[in-house]
């Protein structure tokens, strides 16, 4: 529904007033997408409570844990094949809850969130082998058709081994849109945390590194862009 409201200037023309982004739905839920993703990766052992527990405006939560066993592996690829779509809009355009269960099975556990009357669950495919402990992916409706709206894999081998980046080399990180992130990955190796969603369609990535050293901390995270460029960086506190 559009919020905005109008407004007739002095001059006696009709204005329209946009509805601040700090009250828009989408992003409160980015909100608390970004504490689950960034707490993960750079604290190590995030609680979904304390992420839904970070949004004041009306935001509840319920949790549950499926007793079907998931798949045991996830590959880069396969998490790369699924569609997120808008997070302002339900996930629309993204792949459904009932074909990513086809595909890796049930979800290890599950919380839904509640944001300013919107929805969002949150589902977890834990223990996973290989290269990747664990998958979230949020989703926006209701049902099995309910639409992929973000999704976040970890990296067990690089959360357990930490990364090494100096802090010359994070200040050599450019966020004008002209350093491309596989760059970095030839160099860092594999991210502990990539997270990805989409915003009125532009779709946007967080990236991280966890126990890079103790000058920058517990870890660096990266915004990327659509193209793959980094637009900004953040180092964690110790």
């Amino acid at each position: 529904r559009d919020m905005s409201k109008k407004i007739v200037g002095d001059d006696g023309k009709t204005y329209v007033q946009k509805k601040p982004f700090y009250k828009r739905v989408w992003f409160w839920l980015l909100v608390v997408i970004a504490v689950i993703v960034l707490g993960g990766g750079l604290g190590g052992n995030s609680n979904t409570k304390d992420a839904n527990n970070s949004s004041s405006n009306g935001s509840s939560k319920k949790a549950s844990s499926s007793k079907v066993a998931n798949k045991e592996t996830i590959s880069l690829e396969q998490f790369d094949k699924l569609q997120v779509g808008d997070l302002s809009n339900n996930g629309n355009g993204g792949t459904s809850y009932k074909d990513v269960v086809s595909s890796f099975g049930k979800p290890t556990s599950t919380t839904s969130s509640t944001v300013q009357g919107q929805t969002v669950e949150m589902d977890t495919w834990a223990n996973l082998g290989g290269d990747y402990q664990s998958m979230e992916l949020s989703f926006g409706g209701d049902g099995d058709d309910r639409a992929l709206s973000s999704k976040s894999i970890t990296s067990a081998k690089s959360i357990l081994s930490g990364t090494k980046i100096s802090q010359s080399e994070y200040d050599a990180i450019t966020t004008d849109g002209s350093m491309k992130l596989s760059d970095l990955v030839n160099k860092f190796g594999q991210p502990s945390v990539m997270s990805v969603y989409s915003i009125m369609n532009t779709e946007t990535k967080t990236i991280v590194w966890s126990n890079v050293n103790s000058d920058l901390g517990t870890g660096i995270s990266l915004t990327v862009s659509g193209d793959n460029t980094v637009i900004g960086k953040v180092k964690a506190s110790n």
